[in-house]
């Protein structure tokens, strides 16, 4: 198999487009101007690391097609093929990629009607950027050419101790298969409007205001606040 193009747009840089257009085109071109990354995210990222650590113990024997690099998931995606075509029954980090945009789902399984994909949470409950990330994987998974049976939500039903100790009765699953496939035309207007950003040739204006901390504190905060960069701007945030 050929090896496919590194892929533009990924679910963290799409969700990132969805909050602000400027964000994007900053984190793909000016990588470096982002803001010191919070001793208090860095334990949120280790806790859903460890979470869906525990969540693959609940479908053992499953072959990991996570890449040593996160930039480069090239082998992932032919990995992934290969296993598919083989009918392998459990794939961790089963990549995807459509027209130059990457998906990596957490669980594969494969059922009676079909692979069904599961995305691990460390959350109890299911908000709305949780949703547009499920639809923009299935939107990638089902364009690549794999119809999935079903997409669910894996996540906590209780609050986990600290030793993070695995019990059958801390998941629950939640289903958004219709969801997914009700979002796959506006998916696909906002993957277009997100890959026309990153085809520009400069970061396009977008004022500081309340997206800036909606649904997420925007790592080039301190950027776009700047002395510098807050000349000429009329849109004071609001606080």
């Amino acid at each position: 198999m050929v090896l496919p193009p590194k892929h533009l747009l990924s679910k963290s840089s799409y969700l990132r487009s969805l909050q602000c257009s400027k964000s994007l085109y900053l984190y793909k071109f000016h990588y470096n101007k982002r803001d010191p990354l919070p001793e208090a995210l860095k334990v949120r990222f280790q806790k859903g690391h460890d979470i869906g650590a525990l969540a693959r113990e609940k479908f053992p024997g499953g072959i990991n097609c996570q890449p040593p690099q996160p930039w480069d998931y090239r082998n992932s995606i032919l990995q992934t093929q290969e296993l598919i075509e083989k009918k392998f029954p459990v794939i961790y980090e089963a990549a995807f990629q459509f027209n130059r945009v990457l998906a990596a789902v957490d669980i594969l399984v494969l059922g009676k009607e079909g692979y069904c994909a599961m995305e691990v949470k460390s959350s109890l409950k299911i908000s709305e950027s949780y949703l547009k990330d499920a639809a923009l994987q299935y939107f990638v998974i089902a364009k690549s050419g794999l119809p999935l049976s079903d997409f669910y939500f894996l996540h906590l039903n209780k609050p986990v101790d600290e030793a993070l100790q695995y019990h059958e009765d801390i998941f629950c699953k939640t289903q958004v298969t219709d969801y997914c496939r009700e979002q796959l035309p506006i998916t696909s207007e906002k993957v277009d409007a997100a890959l026309k950003v990153i085809s520009a040739k400069q970061a396009p204006e977008v004022s500081v205001g309340e997206h800036c901390l909606k649904p997420y504190l925007c790592d080039f905060y301190g950027y776009c606040h700047s002395d510098a960069n807050l000349q000429g701007n009329q849109n004071e945030l609001p606080f």
